[in-house]
Parts: structure tokens; C-alpha cells; sequence
């Protein structure tokens, strides 16, 4: 290997849960899988320079917990010599995948399946293995592009903000064809509701499948952007498997106009980097005045309904009675404990920096990191290695929403995620 040079390869493999897994993602679903309508898949892309190794590990499910990260970083690390800290683990945050990875979201209990975890750790440490034997010359080219119609701020769908950017990376070998192509986006894939029992990967899986038509030797990767307020909530049209394949539809035409305006050349460094943080838990409310908000929020919506308010806005009203019943499960929980710890992460792929972040920031956040970073592509991943919850903006805390309700932390944590990503992206 020359100074300079890039080796890279990507493996997908199926992680599909047996079916009669319960699935993670909505608190009103009832009942456990019970068939598959398309498979889940994880994607390990490893790119190789002289100095150093990265892993990207794209997943089709909700979330993960830290500890289940730790576990994975641990096998590649030995399997194949990538440092730890230049593995990145980035769920897409469906919705009809399987329950299991997530061991705690703060104060609130999850179902963590130590048997799929095993199963899992297995796979994609062998996923690497696999991989570090298809490595090959290759090169890097990052664009940009657009989407429209897919996701929308989903507490504002006609004034809140949104990043509608797509940062594309393409991963050519040296004649030229793409061995990988990494797509960032942010939106919910919430296309389907709790009522669907059968496995999906929603509208990032429906893209990968047209995507797959046209390329079929090409393996992309979704992941994750500004989705804390953002999800199709105001644009798809009924929750069904066709309009998933017509979401999907549209995030993969843009994906495929990018990727004939992108031109790959020699990367410049692969680095990788984590820094642990402790995020300060917010003084919640007395717990009378908890419950009694709850109830003021129940008779609102009760008002709307009978005033015959439109769909959306009952919608929104419906959320913030969830989201103020969790406040009060979060009071009772999280009683005396003062900060969350988990951890941010830079992945640099070259031209692109990726900031993971271990949970739901909002579009204010991410806009606010893409703006003020020196890199001039920054992408920035949700659910990044860790799901500990919302991070909402202080627009969102003012006005009360769902997600700041049901967030457990003080009013200033998207400016303190943006300080400490920033900080980290200049180290880079």
C-alpha cells in the first residue's frame, strides 16, 4: 500500500428477526411479528489508508443501546484490527423491526433480548471478516441534493424548519463503479403504523430495492439525519406498503441524480474519534403539577375532537397528551439522578464528516452544525451508536411539544450537543 492510497469493501447481510418477534417502535402496537413483508439488512462499509481503518455499520432497526455497541466495537476490533473508535454503529430508526437492542431509553424500561444481541454480534463481527477479504483500490466523491415529499416538521408542517438536504458518499473502485453509496436524510421512517405486524424497513429499505434495480452490485447505506421533529406524518398519503414503495421511490430518484453529478477522486484522511459525555438531566415538574398538566392536555384534545378540529391538529394534541404522560413516568424514574452518560462521535470518510449523535436531534441542531462546521460536507447521524432520547430545541421547550415533554433533559441540550460536535469536528 503507497501513502495515500484508499482500499475499501462493503458487505450487507440479512438480519431479519424470526418472525413472532415482539417489534420496537410505537407504545399503542399490540402483538408480536407476525410475518415478513421485506427483509432487514445491515451494511459494514471499511475503508483502509496506511495509517488507519474505519467502519460505518448501517442497521435496519429502531435503535441501540450503548452497551450493545460496545459489544459489536469489541468483536470487529479483534476480528479484523479496527480501532474502536473508528467504528460507528447507525440504525435507520424503523418502526417494524424487531424490540431487543435498546437495554434502557432514559427512565423508561426496554425489552433487551440478550440472544438476537449475541446473534447479532456474531454477524456483523463476521461481516467485517468477510469484508477486510474484498478490500480493493478505491476512491471517494460526496454530493448533495434535495429531497421533497417525504418528510415535514411534524409539530409545524407549514412554518417549523427542515433539512431537506440529501449528503451523498460515493465509494467507486478504479474503473469507476460504485462499490458503495452512503445516503444521509433525515425524516422518521414512520410510513407504517402500529397496526402493521409484519417486518419492514420501511421507506429506507424501498429505496435501497429500487436503488438495487439499477445498480444491482452496488450496496447503500441510509442513515439517519435531523429526524427529532421531522416524519411523513403530513405527507404520505395512507400507511400502507405502496406508499411506502412510493417514498421510497422518491428518496432513491434523488439518490440517483446525485450520484451521476458526483465525481470520485483520492480521499484525503480516515480518522475516527469518541468522547464521552454526561447530558444534565432537566428539573421536572412537582408531580401533581405533572398530572395536572397531563389532565389540561386531555381536556384540550377532548375540546378539539368535539369541536371537529381538523386531522392535524388533533394529531399534534394527541402527541403532547403522550408526551406529558411520559413526563410523568420520567418524574417517578428518573427521581435523583442528575445526567445521562453516553457518547458523541466524529467518523471522517475523507471529504465527509460524520457526527454521531446518540439519539433524536431536531433540524435547528443539525442546520446549526452543517452551518458552522469548517468541513464543508458534515453530515450529522441520529441514533448514533445510543438512543437516550430527544433532543429538543428551545422553540420546542417553550412551546411544549411531545418530544420535549417526553425529553429528559434541561432546555439547553441541543446547545450543548452542538458545542461539544463542533468542538469535535475542529480536533478533526
Amino acid at each position: 500500500m503507497t501513502k495515500g492510497e484508499l482500499f475499501a469493501s462493503v458487505v450487507q447481510i440479512d438480519i431479519t428477526p424470526p418472525v413472532g418477534t415482539a417489534l420496537e417502535g410505537y407504545g399503542a402496537r399490540v402483538g408480536v411479528s407476525q410475518g415478513v413483508h421485506d427483509p432487514l439488512f445491515a451494511q459494514t462499509l471499511l475503508l483502509k489508508s496506511e495509517e488507519t481503518q474505519v467502519a460505518l455499520v448501517s442497521l435496519d432497526l429502531l435503535g441501540v443501546g450503548l452497551g450493545f455497541t460496545h459489544r459489536v466495537r469489541d468483536a470487529i476490533e479483534k476480528a479484523i484490527g479496527v480501532p474502536r473508535d473508528g467504528i460507528l454503529l447507525a440504525p435507520s430508526h424503523i418502526h417494524s423491526g424487531p424490540a431487543g437492542y435498546i437495554d434502557e431509553l432514559p427512565g423508561l424500561p426496554f425489552s433487551k433480548d440478550e440472544e438476537l444481541q449475541s446473534i447479532m454480534v456474531r454477524q456483523l463481527a463476521g461481516a467485517a471478516l468477510w469484508a477486510r477479504q474484498k478490500l480493493q483500490p478505491a476512491r471517494l466523491g460526496v454530493g448533495k441534493g434535495l429531497v421533497e415529499g417525504i418528510g415535514r416538521n411534524r409539530n409545524d408542517p407549514e412554518h417549523g424548519p427542515m433539512d431537506d438536504e440529501l449528503i451523498l458518499l460515493r465509494v467507486d473502485d478504479f474503473d469507476g463503479r460504485p462499490i458503495a453509496v452512503v445516503m444521509n436524510y433525515g425524516c422518521h421512517p414512520t410510513v407504517l403504523s402500529h397496526r402493521n405486524l409484519l417486518i419492514s424497513a420501511d421507506f429506507p429499505g424501498a429505496a435501497r430495492t429500487t436503488l438495487n434495480k439499477i445498480f444491482p452490485e452496488t450496496v447503500f447505506l441510509f442513515t439517519n439525519g435531523a429526524s427529532g421533529d421531522v416524519s411523513t406524518r403530513f405527507t404520505r398519503r395512507e400507511q400502507t406498503f405502496e406508499e411506502v414503495e412510493r417514498m421510497g421511490n422518491i428518496l432513491a430518484g434523488e439518490v440517483l441524480k446525485v450520484m451521476s453529478s458526483v465525481a470520485t477522486e483520492s480521499p484525503g484522511d480516515l480518522m475516527g474519534f469518541v468522547e464521552q459525555v454526561k447530558l444534565p438531566i432537566r428539573p421536572f415538574p412537582p408531580i401533581e403539577e405533572a398530572e395536572g398538566t397531563l389532565q389540561q392536555l386531555e381536556a384540550q384534545l377532548q375540546e378539539l375532537k368535539n369541536s371537529g378540529a381538523s386531522h392535524g391538529d388533533i394529531r399534534v394534541a394527541t402527541t403532547r397528551v403522550q408526551g406529558a404522560a411520559l413526563q410523568v413516568e420520567l418524574k417517578k424514574a428518573l427521581e435523583g439522578r442528575t445526567h445521562i452518560e453516553t457518547e458523541l462521535q466524529v467518523l471522517k470518510l475523507g471529504p465527509l464528516a460524520l457526527v454521531g449523535l446518540p439519539g433524536e436531534p431536531f433540524v435547528r441542531t443539525v442546520l446549526d452544525l452543517k452551518t458552522k462546521s469548517s468541513t464543508p460536507y458534515t453530515a450529522a447521524v441520529s441514533y448514533a451508536n445510543d438512543e437516550v432520547g430527544y433532543f429538543p430545541d428551545s422553540h420546542s421547550f417553550e412551546a411544549g411539544t411531545y418530544e420535549a415533554l417526553s425529553s429528559p433533559y434541561q432546555d439547553d441540550i441541543a446547545e450543548v450537543l452542538t458545542k461539544h460536535g463542533l468542538a469535535m469536528l475542529e480536533r478533526s
